[in-house]
């Protein structure tokens, strides 16, 4: 169980989550000076730190009360990594040009609610009989797409990332509804590459940040003639035909993207896309309110919950 979050704590998550930098910064600090050993602030302290030099000291800090703190030793080493690189200009007009392009999510949602008038409206001139029938397969089929279809249908399903403070060791991430503690199994990067047999939402409020199921195969589990797969309540088997030891590997993913750039890059895979999946993998998951109510903890069994860092599709399969 987590230990309670100190109030001045509180109300600098409150201010970080409206974007009052200033107030977080000082009520942290107030917190350190009160309470110098407590972890999680410190934690919270890279936040708002304005310097990696202030960042170098926050690390040192955290290491020298928890020395094989992973997140940290992560961080450490992504800025010495970071000092020797420089920044892409260009990157910046390029995202301002897709930003540009893309549509308006209140378009998107003018959009699809044209269809569902379309649809009402086509329902009322049915009999009553013919109705009924018609509404029960709607329902049908939107529990089937929210389930099982790789999709956010215009925004409006799937996480809010604009709702999330994460640390920067995406070891404490905080809504306004509830905050989840991560577990890591060790500080390195975990690559898979193959073909995929399966991709669906993982539709669970108490653990909103694992978006996806995905299903990634090779070799002879990548054949449906020669292996059969299934994924049900994100677990999956699979079953031999032609073969009793089937060579290559199959790895379910329970994906949690790192940010709202990788989410959108999940919803573009599709099955048989071929992918390359980078990230860290994650021991558990665990859930609390606000109040540290404990909600639950998510552990997987023989799959992969994997913070994705990076997803790229190596071969589009309508290609």
């Amino acid at each position: 169980m987590v230990e309670s979050q100190p109030a001045r704590l509180k109300q600098a998550l409150a201010a970080l989550r409206e974007g009052d930098l200033s107030q977080a910064r000082a009520l942290i600090l107030a917190e350190l000076r009160a309470n110098p050993n407590n972890l999680a602030t410190w934690l919270w302290a890279l936040e708002v730190a304005n310097t990696d030099k202030e960042k170098r000291s926050i690390l040192g800090k955290i290491l020298s009360l928890d020395p094989s703190h992973k997140g940290a030793l992560q961080y450490l080493k992504n800025l010495d990594q970071a000092a020797g690189v420089n920044s892409d200009s260009s990157s910046q007009g390029t995202g301002k040009a897709e930003a540009a392009l893309s549509p308006k999510p209140e378009d998107e949602k003018g959009r699809v609610g044209g269809i569902v008038r379309l649809f009402t409206d086509w329902i009322t001139n049915l009999p009553l009989s013919c109705g009924f029938i018609a509404l029960f397969a709607l329902i049908i089929a939107v529990a089937f797409i929210y389930f099982r279809v790789n999709t956010s249908l215009y925004g409006l399903f799937g996480n809010d990332f604009d709702d999330l403070i994460v640390s920067n060791s995406y070891e404490t991430i905080s809504a306004g509804d509830m905050y989840w503690e991560v577990q890591f199994e060790s500080i390195g990067e975990t690559k898979y590459i193959g073909i995929v047999r399966h991709v669906s939402p993982i539709r669970i409020n108490e653990f909103r940040i694992l978006t996806h199921d995905i299903l990634v195969t090779t070799a002879d589990f990548s054949n449906p003639d020669i292996v059969d797969t299934s994924v049900i309540n994100h677990k999956f088997t699979w079953e031999p035909i032609q073969v009793s030891d089937p060579a290559g590997s199959i790895n379910l993913i329970h994906a949690f993207p790192a940010n709202k750039e990788i989410y959108q890059e999940l919803l573009k895979i599709q099955n048989w896309d071929t992918v390359k999946i980078t990230g860290r993998e994650i021991y558990t998951v665990k859930a609390y309110q606000p109040d540290e109510t404990f909600l639950g903890t998510w552990k997987d069994s023989g799959c992969n919950t994997l913070l994705i860092e990076s997803v790229s599709i190596i071969h589009n399969s309508d290609e």
